[in-house]
């Protein structure tokens, strides 16, 4: 009777400190949201404009991250709390469902409720993974997917004699992954590898994995029915971003660059934890399920990085299980209480740095960095370029009012970042438009351009002019194409600046009389 009292009373300890640390996680990360110094990245803007435009499928990513975006906005309204709070809600979730992967594993044992209380604060204050509880990318939904499923697994593998119906739920949730983020794929490489190579190998002479795959894939066809319709330009752009065309080749300084970049965003004492705790785990049912999840992932993306560029957050998912296992086998308290005083000196200092980072990750202004060596940078400073961008395109519409028949104001850049924020930080929120001068594809080829709107509004109305404003960054000569489809640009250049630094340039022409754009076919994706 006492015993289970006790139980009890430690399953509501954990699980209601971990409710409260979230709760009050989330309630600062939202005042963080309203009122800190970031604006939207290009992604999150780029996002928010597919929004106005719903499709089966985007250029370079699912749909799933657009579909989120446009439910919190159309509740919230067109402001960055209304594109941003579903980061927080899904960086939450994903610590709820990492406990409750812990409690699953470890047979919902005292010492599991704790190892999955730490698992779930170091998800949080791993600097990879806290910026995705501020800044709503792919990653926040994609890593909640990502442990959802391994939480159903592991559920159908201590459950072997299960139905189909977990297996079914299981294919829907890595469908809708891939939808997410096509990494996502791992999941299905990963669980085949754990299967083969354990004695739950017995599973893959039945249906049901099958069933899963296939219905995973089912949930996926969106994606591959938007692509089939547009010459497969997802995946041509996905082999064109992992340099597949490059063929084989050596960079030691890629994997160099990929190492470091591993050490800086899980931190090094915590990255190390991981691995030995993987290693040290292998050879039981519970520790093969977490190496196999984590090892083939960071493997690739290590072989990968020998080839070319990785970036930092490709490898994201492999630190799933390995912060499970490291909290299992270091944070457990019978675990620390045997370790030497040097070890748990260098866990306490090691666990403190990375939540130092990620703190500070959040202010970096506090390290008065040079923009050029700052991350954070290229998320502020777009507030005020689309604030001068209003105040223009405000002036052009009011000197068109002087001309007979009127005018229609473009706005135009050739760089997709400056597009997307031109389109969110501008007041009234109009249509951008990313013209092609000798860039790869990307997400505006896919839409409607200038020269086709500009048929239609002259249609429309034959005798109104059309103006633009072009905006690109850094401080230039306007391009002689842009030049030749207008009478005549006005350059008003524009230097965003943060404590005395010039933060960012922008060349900004107003431009008359719109004749016609020459772009450049693009040939690369």
């Amino acid at each position: 009777m006492n015993n289970s009292t006790t139980a009890n009373s430690t399953r509501i300890s954990y699980s209601t400190l971990l409710l409260g640390a979230l709760s009050l996680l989330s309630l600062l990360r939202v005042f963080y949201i309203l009122w800190g110094p970031l604006d939207l990245s290009p992604d999150e803007a780029l996002y928010w404009d597919c929004t106005r435009r719903p499709e089966l499928s985007y250029y370079t990513k699912g749909p799933v991250i657009v579909y989120l975006m446009m439910l919190s906005t159309y509740v919230f309204g067109t402001n960055v709390f209304g594109v941003r709070i579903l980061a927080v809600v899904f960086s939450a979730l994903s610590s709820v469902y990492l406990y409750k992967l812990c409690v699953s594993i470890f047979d919902d044992s005292d010492e599991a409720r704790l190892t999955g209380f730490t698992a779930a604060l170091l998800f949080q204050f791993i600097p990879l993974y806290a910026a995705y509880g501020i800044v709503f990318t792919i990653d926040s939904p994609f890593m909640f997917l990502w442990i959802v499923s391994l939480y159903i697994f592991w559920k159908i593998i201590s459950r072997p004699a299960s139905g189909y119906g977990l297996w079914i739920v299981l294919g829907v949730i890595t469908g809708v992954g891939l939808m997410a983020k096509y990494i996502m794929a791992f999941f299905y490489i990963c669980a085949f590898i754990y299967l083969l190579l354990t004695e739950n190998r017995r599973l893959l002479k039945t249906p049901k994995p099958y069933v899963s795959f296939i219905t995973g894939i089912v949930a996926f066809s969106p994606v591959i029915i938007w692509n089939a319709a547009r010459g497969w330009a997802t995946l041509k752009h996905t082999a064109g971003h992992a340099h597949v065309a490059d063929g084989l080749q050596i960079s030691p300084l890629s994997i160099l660059e990929f190492i470091g970049s591993q050490l800086g965003v899980v931190t090094p004492v915590i990255l190390v934890l991981i691995l030995i705790a993987l290693f040290r785990l292998r050879g039981t049912q519970r520790g093969d399920f977490l190496f196999y999840f984590s090892i083939p992932v960071l493997l690739f993306f290590t072989v990968k990085s020998i080839q070319g560029k990785v970036q930092a957050n490709w490898a994201m998912t492999g630190y799933i299980t390995g912060i499970v296992a490291a909290a299992w086998v270091f944070y457990k308290r019978d675990a620390f209480r045997a370790m030497s005083i040097h070890t748990k000196r260098t866990i306490v200092i090691g666990t403190a740095a990375a939540a130092l980072v990620t703190v500070i990750g959040h202010f970096p202004a506090v390290l008065h960095l040079n923009p050029d060596n700052d991350p954070a940078s290229r998320l502020r400073g777009w507030s005020e370029f689309g604030a001068t961008i209003t105040k223009l395109y405000g002036e052009l519409k009011q000197e068109g009012q002087s001309y007979p028949h009127g005018t229609e104001v473009f706005l135009v850049s050739d760089k997709y970042q400056v597009a997307a924020e031109m389109a969110f930080y501008t007041k009234g929120n109009p249509k951008v438009y990313c013209i092609n001068l000798g860039r790869r594809v990307n997400e505006y080829d896919m839409w409607p351009g200038i020269n086709e709107d500009a048929i239609k509004a002259m249609k429309a109305a034959p005798l109104r002019r059309i103006d633009a404003l072009f905006a690109t960054d850094g401080n230039q000569p306007l391009h002689p194409y842009v030049a030749f489809a207008f009478d005549r640009c006005d350059k008003t250049p524009l230097a965003v600046k943060e404590n005395g630094q010039i933060l960012r340039e922008y060349s900004i022409f107003k431009c008359y009389n719109f004749k016609g754009m020459l772009e450049v076919k693009p040939n690369t994706y």
